[in-house]
């Protein structure tokens, strides 16, 4: 794509044509504020800019319409874009026509008939910029970015603040986030990325937006059947929590598959068994049984101390009248018993109450005697009987031990019984959620439709992936990188650059030209004086134009340059200060570099230089020094 023509519609109806040769150099000559470098914000507004940039002024104030008749390999296109109203900075009325050999209307009566962005589009369309899409690498967050004819853009134009500039290289470099596109579009306009690449890029791009959407689908079905992968990890949780699953057991909670063969396998769970126990009929007996010894217990017991009594009475019985017998022994009273029961046997005086008779007393005392021995008798038949009742006493208490022992086993067996019970019961309603999930999802044939599309597009993510290979693309970048890298090693020394003696190559990773000395490697910004600066701008251009004309790469074949003389006048024609070999020089080399792409390059350049010399003269396309000669013809505002 080059630029045939440059035209102006004045609100007063008048038209400026401004041609440019094909294939050649354009130089357009002029004083300042003649409008030279409004012809290329023109140019960028017309193909497509976002904002107009000219600046307020006359051509603000009398041109309507802005036009460029671009020359194409087999047709033409006309592009028109209706000049701001004022206080605006752009314009959504825009006119495009397209035909072999038309040329340009010679009244602006256009009927917008597309937008900027149509503009943008037909162009990227027609200039060769084939679909494409550069994915950012995983991790970051900028957006996916394909090149079109803005980005190719970037390669073609050096604006007055641009082409001397020591921080920054290409068109625009200094606006927001251009710099990065300029790095994301490179490999693409360098040919490091095939057209069947690009096509397989953009192929995954849409396979991964498609696989978002193809598992959310599965995740929803499976939601729907069984409550997908989070009713499996809810399962698996309390399968553990009851000894289903051993919590030593990793599992994988992203692997869905896996999750089911777990939960699957958990169906095959037996109950422990529960003998059936008669134990509550047996306890039962055992503990009437054993109240019945507890009773007994407690009688003999009672048995025991009424016999220990009894004998402790007999004990005070058997003493005293031993007592008594022995005192009445002293006195002889065995022996004698004859006596007056009427008188007192010690005075033998006249008692009113006789005493008892001999005979009744020897009864009693025989008695006594008898009382004695029968004590005396029965006292070791007593102490067999106590002994007898504690020996009882005691088989009662180890029955009751007996009892009590067997009584708390059936208890803990009867408790072991109900727990196996109850741990059944847990588990078996697990095991019954996880068989009703199991089921459902068995029964879920959408699902499984659904996973194979999933594992479908992933095994085709994957063989793009094995294709294409990140590496081979920068390597493919570097090669393109080193034979521009050549020319401008050339050219630097023909310009006589600074550090020309050692390879100057274009950095864009860091989107910037460096010269690799021996000790250090030198970046743009480093290297001194404005000449420097402009030399390093232009073999950078010219040499990416000749790798994109020799690479046959869609990038427009034009470049405009913005006062590329301007380091060299240091005030406004100072001609006694003027390096005229220098711009002699620069515009040799722009020149010949022209003619050695052999029609296939077109230069367009605005600048204050004027040389007298025929190899510049020849060039020259519009001269701008008299008073009259302006992109705006003066007769459009003085009346």
């Amino acid at each position: 794509m080059q630029i045939r023509e440059l035209v102006i519609y004045g609100y007063n109806g008048k038209v400026r044509h401004l041609p440019f040769e094909l294939g050649k150099v354009n130089i357009i000559t002029g004083k300042s504020k003649s409008g030279k470098s409004v012809v290329g914000d023109i140019i960028d507004y017309c193909l497509g800019g976002e904002s107009c940039n000219i600046a307020d002024g006359v051509v603000r104030d009398n041109v309507a319409w802005y036009g460029l008749l671009l020359q194409f390999e087999h047709e033409r296109v006309f592009v028109a874009r209706k000049n701001p109203d004022k206080g605006q900075q752009t314009t959504g009325f825009c006119y495009i026509e397209v035909g072999e050999k038309i040329e340009v209307p010679k009244v602006c009566d256009f009927v917008s008939n597309t937008n900027v962005s149509g503009i943008e589009e037909e162009l990227t369309k027609r200039i060769g910029i084939s679909e494409n899409l550069y994915t950012p690498p995983e991790g970051q967050s900028r957006l996916p970015l394909a090149a079109n004819i803005r980005h190719a853009l970037y390669y073609c134009f050096q604006g007055q603040d641009e082409i001397a500039a020591k921080n920054f290289l290409f068109h625009h470099q200094s606006d927001d986030f251009i710099t990065q596109a300029i790095k994301d579009t490179s490999a693409y306009f360098l040919g490091a990325i095939s057209e069947e690449a690009l096509a397989m890029e953009n192929e995954r791009s849409i396979l991964k937006r498609r696989l978002i959407l193809e598992k959310r689908k599965l995740e929803e079905n499976r939601n729907l059947m069984g409550g997908g992968s989070d009713r499996a990890i809810s399962l698996i949780a309390e399968a553990r929590q009851v000894g289903l699953l051993d919590e030593k057991v990793q599992i994988d909670y992203q692997n869905y598959q896996e999750m089911f063969s777990i939960l699957q396998a958990t169906m095959n769970w037996t109950p422990n068994n529960v003998v059936h126990s008669d134990g509550m009929d047996r306890l039962t007996f055992l503990q009437s049984r054993l109240q019945e010894m507890r009773d007994e217990f407690s009688e003999i017991g009672i048995n025991i101390d009424n016999a220990k009594k009894f004998i402790g009475e007999t004990t005070g019985y058997f003493s005293e009248a031993q007592h008594q017998k022995m005192r009445l022994e002293s006195i002889g009273l065995f022996e004698q018993l004859d006596f007056n029961p009427d008188k007192c046997p010690l005075c033998s005086g006249v008692l009113e109450q006789p005493l008892p008779s001999v005979e009744m007393i020897k009864a009693s005392i025989v008695n006594l005697d008898k009382s004695i021995a029968n004590v005396t008798r029965e006292q070791p038949k007593l102490r067999l009987y106590i002994d007898n009742l504690e020996q009882e006493r005691e088989n009662k208490r180890e029955e009751i031990r007996l009892l009590e022992a067997e009584i708390d086993g059936i208890y803990q067996q009867e408790e072991e019984r109900i727990r196996l019970r109850d741990i059944n019961a847990r588990r078996g309603k697990v095991v019954g959620r996880i068989s009703l999930w199991v089921e459902s999802v068995k029964n879920d044939t959408e699902s499984e439709k659904q996973e194979q599309i999933v594992k479908k597009i992933e095994k085709r993510i994957e063989e793009i992936d094995n294709i294409l290979d990140r590496e081979s693309v920068e390597e493919r970048k570097q090669s393109a990188l080193s034979r521009i890298q050549e020319d401008m090693t050339k050219w630097a020394k023909e310009l006589q650059l600074e550090h020309c003696d050692n390879p100057y190559r274009l950095d864009m990773n860091k989107v910037t030209v460096v010269v690799d000395k021996p000790e250090r490697p030198v970046p743009l910004k480093q290297l001194g004086s404005g000449s420097n600066w402009v030399g390093v701008h232009l073999i950078s251009y010219f040499a990416l134009q000749h790798f994109f004309i020799n690479a046959n790469r869609p990038v427009p074949r034009f470049l405009f340059l913005d006062q590329p003389s301007q380091v060299y006048f240091p005030s406004e024609m100072d001609e006694k200060q003027i390096d005229w070999n220098e711009v002699d020089k620069m515009y040799q080399f722009i020149i010949n570099r022209t003619n050695e792409a052999k029609g296939k390059l077109q230069v367009i350049i605005v600048d204050h230089a004027d040389l007298k010399d025929d190899f510049f003269r020849k060039f020259v396309c519009e001269d701008w020094w008299s008073s009259d000669d302006n992109l705006v013809p003066r007769d459009w505002y003085n009346n």
